[in-house]
């Protein structure tokens, strides 16, 4: 009998993103859900960044720029580095793939927390390489632990920071200890840092920093979340050129479409929007965090824009109810932290909507 297809799929689930907002409302008998499941901008893209799309939709029908050329030199501007530092994707989830595409082979190992962002783990999977876990101590990253994990055969390692769904930071003196303590012949480290823009610890890593001084530091980011482009699927890495180079030699030409190009510059130029949005997500955080602990819901000290509430037996009560009331927030237990509840941080007004329906929930004050 002729195999079609590659044995490793058995171990790999197809993504799960749930019903369409549309599909859930009628189901639901609402009028809008509204999604605090997926951590998007609760303000969405800026004006400036609707407009600009309205003006390019009519040259749809041209192929985009295939290297992203301007764009990476908007975006080089901002970061201070050359071009040649960056690559452009459609989304990081495209970038892990080129990433995985690129440097892993089958034997390899790959150190990834756990739990994490699933296509860590899928796409060393895929590549034939061995997924070694770490697991998180409570809601920390333990770089002791992940660096006891590295052996000969450590291809890369891979850092969540701000991590997702913890939502805590590596605190910045520890990471550099880590990346100095690799060695002469250190493997790959990829830093995601999708939720770094809503940081505020002084603690707080730089990419950026790190991929100048240790040259096999790979930065990924993303204007899906502070941009609210994430329907768009533009994200980016930063490294050292001798590293974007070879990710570009598994890039296909036109991988990031002419729309998201275009909106990523524009966000770019509207700078106070996004501050607008870190601002919002600054000022709601905390708050919303002290609201549910008086509630009986703490949670660790989020540095992203997102909320991971320790709501113990009553994840699935309080879920439905919320759901109910129109409010969709992810349950835990599908992101690794079972009797949890991953709240994204929404307008003060969709925040307000959510507490009053807690409260008819009868969660326990």
């Amino acid at each position: 009998m002729r195999s079609l297809w590659r044995p490793v799929l058995e171990k790999v689930a197809p993504y799960d993103a749930g019903k369409s907002l549309d599909a859930l409302a009628k189901e639901l008998g609402v009028d809008a859900i509204v999604r605090l499941s997926a951590n998007e901008s609760p303000l969405g893209p800026s004006p400036h960044v609707i407009a600009t799309l309205e003006r390019e939709a009519a040259r749809a029908h041209l192929y985009p720029d295939g290297g992203s050329t301007e764009l990476r030199a908007a975006l080089g501007a901002r970061l201070g580095v050359p071009p040649e530092w960056l690559i452009i994707g459609n989304g990081a989830d495209e970038l892990l793939a080129l990433i995985a595409r690129a440097a892993y082979d089958p034997g390899d190992e790959v150190v990834i927390p756990e739990p994490a962002f699933e296509p860590y783990g899928t796409e060393a999977t895929l590549a034939g390489a061995a997924v070694v876990s770490s697991p998180l101590s409570g809601y920390e990253t333990d770089l002791d632990d992940m660096a006891r994990r590295v052996t000969p055969r450590t291809k890369a390692v891979i850092i969540c920071t701000p991590h997702n769904p913890a939502s805590t930071i590596v605190p910045r003196r520890q990471l550099e200890r880590f990346l100095a303590a690799l060695g002469a012949a250190p493997p790959l480290v990829i830093l995601d840092e999708a939720y770094r823009d809503f940081c505020d610890d002084l603690e707080t890593a730089d990419g950026v920093d790190l991929a100048r001084r240790f040259p096999t530091v790979i930065a990924l980011r993303t204007f899906s979340k502070i941009a609210g482009l994430a329907g768009l699927r533009v994200g980016y890495a930063v490294a050292r050129p001798e590293s974007i180079e070879q990710l570009n030699r598994v890039r296909a030409p036109y991988n990031v479409n002419r729309l998201g190009q275009v909106a990523a510059r524009a966000a770019l130029e509207d700078s106070a929007h996004l501050e607008r949005t870190r601002a919002l997500v600054l000022a709601e955080r905390p708050r919303m965090r002290a609201a549910l602990e008086r509630r009986g819901a703490a949670s660790p000290a989020s540095q992203a824009n997102f909320l991971l509430v320790d709501v113990g037996a009553r994840a699935a009560v309080i879920r439905s109810a919320l759901l109910r009331a129109g409010l969709l927030v992810r349950d835990g237990a599908g992101v690794g932290f079972p009797g949890h509840l991953r709240i994204a941080i929404g307008t003060p007004e969709q925040n307000d909507r959510l507490l009053a329906a807690w409260d008819r929930a009868g969660a326990p004050e």
